[in-house]
């Protein structure tokens, strides 16, 4: 994978929430772009979240990621709500 491949999917308007298919069979759900740093090589990817107090969402563990050890993308669906079908917790 390409920084520029990543940074293409994380810009995309409308976003559309995706997965990130690693060479280890890991399996990363992006559902917010803006919590994704994308580097020359490598990328620093949210793995959980908690609610602030004020009920914000926080990255509190996260993993950085050789982009050559990014597969494939496919997608994440939504709920009908609106809302990821991950538990952002």
């Amino acid at each position: 994978m390409r920084a520029d491949d990543l940074l293409k999917r994380l810009e995309d308007r409308p976003f559309k929430p995706f997965r990130i298919h690693l060479t280890d069979g890991t399996v990363l759900p992006m559902d917010e772009p803006g919590m994704v740093i994308v580097g020359i090589s490598t990328a620093v990817l949210p793995t959980r979240f908690r609610k602030t107090a004020e009920g914000r969402r926080m990255a509190v563990d996260w993993r950085t990621v050789a982009l050559i050890h990014m597969a494939q993308f496919s997608e994440l669906a939504r709920r009908r709500n609106g809302r990821s079908g991950q538990n952002p917790h």
